[in-house]
């Protein structure tokens, strides 16, 4: 990668962790000043969202020192472990924030029937996290990639295990000093889990659509059966929602006879959800591109390097956007 896009690369990383980190600064703040938030599953997955995120942001921002020549070993050990860590439990973490989604607008679930499985929700991704962190250290696979340590042979260009017992080289035994096969450990580690979460978020975005289109036929059928005081008032108040793009306390007294309002949160919590599941593809997205390049054998485009790092970086900002967004309209 030549030095422009480098430069570009480490700069514009080093900026959108910052702003990343406090994004998740401040969602975190939110949910643990509350007591309704620190109860609610919902808020609990945001929460570890932001911890593990704010966690690879300061690893990010000062992968100067944690790389060789600045940093050591012992060093990239510990970034490796942050970001395999940090990223891979935010990403089933998201998972687990779509089924919650999924369960309470397409199944109706309640908070009380959510609790049951809020263990299993905060468990195995964090759990998924620390042990493929924990596998990837003792088996020295942190090693300098890119931009940063993580699972990377060592030298770059050895030959695996793999290789050699699949014919691939000439060598008898792998000559990798550290991280042999690590590429096999990217996958099983990273990133298949990574795209089968891009199918999750497919269907959980298939299913909350056509959820809210059968309230919505709902609605339809039970307001043709409203007398016409009410008819003429649930008329006034979609007037007014689509003008103003907000409720008011006397349209919530109008809409509430006819369960219009019950439509529109629920056409509110959709959108949430799928403003994350598009943030994933956004975050994700340059990254998942390069590594296709590189595994149909091309030549990745230097571009491709610092965008990757940008919006790989800047993942916080975006959901704290997402999460502030609903409280910046209701004070409109």
């Amino acid at each position: 990668m030549s030095d422009p896009y480098n430069l570009a690369r480490s700069i514009l990383q080093k900026i959108a962790c910052t702003l990343s980190a406090t994004g998740s600064l401040m969602i975190a703040s939110q949910v643990l000043q509350k007591k309704k938030n620190r109860v609610k599953l919902q808020q609990i997955i945001l929460l570890a969202i932001s911890i593990c995120d704010f966690l690879s942001s300061a690893a990010w921002i000062f992968t100067d020192f944690f790389m060789p020549p600045k940093g050591n070993q012992q060093s990239c050990d510990a970034q490796g472990f942050l970001l395999q860590f940090g990223n891979s439990s935010n990403m089933m973490l998201m998972v687990s924030l779509q089924v919650q989604y999924i369960l309470v607008i397409k199944y109706g679930w309640s908070d009380r029937k959510l609790d049951k499985l809020k263990p299993y929700f905060l468990s195995l991704p964090l759990g998924f996290g620390a042990l493929t962190a924990t596998v990837s250290l003792v088996l020295k696979l942190f090693n300098p990639a890119y931009w940063d340590c993580w699972l990377m042979p060592y030298p770059a260009d050895c030959t695996s295990t793999y290789e050699i017992k699949h014919g691939m080289s000439d060598l008898e035994e792998s000559n990798c000093v550290r991280g042999d096969n690590a590429f096999i450990f990217q996958w099983a580690f990273f990133f298949a889990p990574l795209w089968a979460h891009a199918i999750v978020c497919f269907v959980v975005m298939y299913k909350m659509t056509k959820s809210v289109e059968e309230a919505e036929i709902k609605t339809a059928r039970y307001s043709g059966k409203s007398n016409r005081n009410v008819q003429s008032k649930r008329r006034q108040s979609i007037q007014a929602i689509n003008s103003e793009g907000r409720l008011t306390l006397t349209e919530l007294e109008s809409t509430l006879q006819d369960g219009k309002i019950e439509l529109v949160l629920t056409k509110r919590v959709k959108l949430q959800c799928i403003m994350y599941a598009i943030e994933f593809f956004v975050v994700w997205g340059f990254k998942s591109i390069a590594r296709l390049i590189k595994l149909f054998g091309f030549t990745v485009p230097p571009v491709l390097f610092p965008l990757a790092a940008f919006f790989l970086g800047s993942q916080g900002l975006w959901n704290a956007l997402i999460y502030f967004r609903p409280k910046y309209f209701a004070l409109e």
